[in-house]
């Protein structure tokens, strides 16, 4: 069993992010609430509930076994693990010998089975934990990949003052290539195209310090 503790201005308020972070209804904890003086956050709360739940309900363990469920419909053998859990954030690693399949091109595989994921499990919460999906270290070697990839079109660009564009990318590797950039004067970037996958604009401009937009 598990406790967790949430605080409120009012009881139900207390209830109410207790049940949008641990994504939880009702049903599934034994919810108490206390009346509390304190502060929290830098304001006066004065209730807190407090929530046990059977473990099998803790989010980071429904990613796992929903990521599970999903490789054994493809038809694919794997080890899972959760790698960090918090209330903004979980990790969870694949480990499979279909690692080439989980990944896809240029990595679009493995998206679609972050985003199916992440739409599942947080679409009926107010409160959004990200859940990042990654197998063989994938994306941190894809994101060394594209910051090679930004310092080289940065060159490039300075150098002959005229604006060139990359492959289409999904949002998490355009996010890594516009941050890339911000440490770049008189370079500039701008996404452009339609859906998911859109190419990145790298162009000279005067300002030394550039804008980025994703």
């Amino acid at each position: 069993m598990t406790t967790r503790e949430f605080y409120g201005q009012t009881k139900d308020e207390a209830i109410e992010k207790g049940l949008s972070i641990l994504k939880l209804t009702k049903e599934q904890a034994e919810i108490q609430v206390e009346s509390r003086e304190g502060i929290q956050f830098g304001k006066k709360e004065k209730f807190v509930a407090k929530f046990t739940f059977d473990d099998e309900f803790q989010f980071g363990n429904r990613s796992l076994m929903l990521v599970r469920d999903l490789l054994e419909k493809m038809g694919i053998e794997a080890k899972i693990y959760l790698i960090e859990e918090g209330d903004d954030r979980i990790v969870v690693e694949i480990e499979s010998p279909d690692s080439a399949i989980i990944i896809g091109k240029q990595g679009k595989t493995l998206e679609s089975i972050q985003t199916v994921i992440n739409f599942i499990l947080n679409k009926n919460s107010e409160h959004w934990t990200k859940i990042v999906i990654d197998i063989g270290n994938y994306r941190e070697r894809r994101e060394n990949y594209l910051t090679k990839i930004a310092i080289q079109s940065a060159s490039m660009v300075k150098r002959n003052r005229k604006p060139i564009f990359l492959e289409p990318m999904n949002p998490f590797e355009r996010r890594i290539i516009h941050l890339n950039m911000r440490r770049e004067p008189h370079i500039d970037t701008v996404s452009e195209g339609e859906g998911n996958l859109k190419r990145i604009k790298v162009f000279y401009t005067d300002r030394k310090a550039p804008h980025s937009y994703e």
